[in-house]
């Protein structure tokens, strides 16, 4: 049974389409012909709704807490994984994460796709989820943490570039 859930104004949610947003208020939105209370929900380029009795909802999320971060830190310094040559399986790694919003996943990713920069030149598709998922990490981190993009950036830069040195280039 659905019930309201643990939201309030103000909050901090993650849509993983939408990436990172703050709850602006409730309102009352037509959903299947039925007056509904929804989240309206500031992201940075966009604005969505949700109900709040939608418990279960797969595509929203609360953010991560801090000790999240603290391991997404630890992804991002570890040397990354086998990292595979086939251009199949790193868009079927980046469709997962994708679809799943996990912030550990998306840290691991972007750690491995990095490293893969190191080895060879990255395809579009590759290039453009690095760049969409550094900056859904950003903005989660700094919603967290309260501090500034340009610093988390520098911090994210700089915790990748420990990771890639310790890729043993052929």
């Amino acid at each position: 049974m659905a019930s309201d859930i643990m939201y309030s104004v103000d909050d901090w949610v993650v849509h993983t389409y939408y990436g990172v947003g703050q709850i602006q208020k409730v309102e009352k939105k037509p959903i299947h012909g039925e007056v509904t209370k929804c989240f309206k929900v500031k992201t940075k380029n966009s604005t969505f709704w949700f109900p709040t009795k939608d418990i279960e909802n797969p595509r929203v999320r609360p953010v991560a807490s801090k000790e999240v971060i603290k391991k997404v830190i630890r992804n991002l310094r570890r040397k990354s994984s086998k990292l595979d040559t086939d251009r199949k399986i790193w868009k079927e790694r980046i469709d997962e994460v994708q679809s799943n919003g996990d912030l550990l996943s998306i840290s691991v990713l972007i750690r491995d796709l990095s490293a893969q920069q190191v080895l060879r030149q990255l395809n579009q598709t590759e290039e453009d989820a690095l760049a969409h998922f550094k900056e859904r990490l950003l903005r989660e981190w700094a919603s967290i943490t309260n501090e500034e993009i340009e610093k988390l950036r520098s911090d994210l830069h700089a915790y990748v570039t420990e990771s890639q040195s310790k890729i043993k280039v052929d």
